[in-house]
């Protein structure tokens, strides 16, 4: 249809162009055709802008990646963008919570909906155990079990500052292959180095009006894994056909932080034993069980056990100590 109109228009101007302008203006559809071609003009224009606006970027942006180089050209869209240095992270993928959790498998509230407390028990066995709490997604706390444990006495920042020196293998294992969380640090803690490296006041709460801060991270130096368990022993409660993983997950910091509320995208269930200080924890069901369940806050405290599926519940954690830094250590099971 345009093209008509256009050799239409065309096949007029030639008949025309031997008239004057004055005359041409006098003729009937001499309106029509200024309005369509004014109209015309300006989409027209307005593509064309875009276009040039859109080209301009790209040129820009190509032109940044050949000046400035391709790398730091990353590390800058990873770091403002996803909070992900590309120099410390294995996989560059995001790990956008909220997908996870959009795509998470349906949770049934038969594992909540009885729940309106946590219990606290010792002496349990193996048995009553597994029956009862080790594949149920029933969260429990199991108080005498870290009674022989060398950790309660020797675990401190200190002791773990001296595994994780600069340059060891372990810090580097971490660095290189493992997992880290600064949570509402990560502004200042880019690496597990640096919370070894942080002030001597502030990591012992020298200070009243210390900065407080809070980290987690996982062990997978095999080396580090066998040293770090000559202070602690497998929970006596675990079924004896279980195994523990041999990642170790560390959580360490002073009071008034602690972990974000969120649900883990883990393979098992597990247990975190609370060496130093006192944390709170508050687990939440899953949205699909809000109306049936109840959300449960309680404190667990120096020697206590807490066995949980982090893949169902959702939590989140706070320190809660008066003058003492919290740290806690765990593992999964099968």
């Amino acid at each position: 249809m345009s093209k008509k109109i256009n050799e239409k228009i065309q096949s007029i101007i030639k008949q025309c162009e031997s008239l004057s302008n004055d005359d041409i203006e006098s003729l009937p559809n001499y309106k029509k055709f200024k309005i369509f071609y004014s109209k015309k003009s300006h989409k027209t224009c307005d593509i064309y802008l875009l276009c040039a606006f859109i080209f301009g970027l790209l040129a820009i942006f190509t032109t940044s990646i050949s000046y400035i180089g391709i790398e730091h050209v990353l590390y800058y869209s990873y770091d403002k963008i996803f909070s992900i240095n590309i120099y410390h992270e294995e996989c560059l993928a995001p790990k956008l919570e909220t997908l996870i959790d959009i795509f998470r498998p349906i949770t049934s509230c038969d594992i909540c909906q009885h729940i309106d407390h946590i219990e606290r028990i010792s002496n349990i066995t193996r048995e009553e155990f597994e029956e009862k709490y080790a594949y149920t997604n029933h969260p429990v706390i199991i108080t005498d079990a870290m009674n022989d444990w060398l950790a309660l006495e020797n675990f401190n920042y200190e002791f773990f500052k001296r595994i994780y020196r600069t340059n060891s293998s372990a810090l580097r294992g971490v660095e290189d292959n493992c997992q880290f969380f600064p949570y509402k640090n990560k502004d200042e803690f880019e690496t597990l180095g640096d919370v070894f490296n942080m002030d001597f006041d502030r990591a012992h709460m020298i200070d009243d009006d210390y900065k407080p801060w809070y980290v987690g991270w996982s062990n997978c130096d095999y080396s580090t894994a066998y040293l770090l368990r000559q202070y602690y022993s497998r929970p006596y409660f675990l079924p004896e056909r279980s195994e523990s993983s041999k990642l170790d997950w560390i959580f360490m910091g002073t009071p008034g932080f602690g972990a974000h509320m969120h649900i883990d995208n883990v393979d098992l269930p597990s247990w975190q034993a609370q060496v130093r200080g006192r944390k709170q924890w508050t687990l939440r069901p899953a949205p699909e069980c809000f109306h049936i369940c109840k959300e449960l806050t309680f404190i667990v405290e120096p020697g206590e056990i807490i066995i949980l599926n982090t893949n169902v519940w959702y939590h989140k954690t706070y320190v809660v100590s008066e003058d003492e830094i919290s740290i806690t250590i765990g593992s999964e099971f099968d």
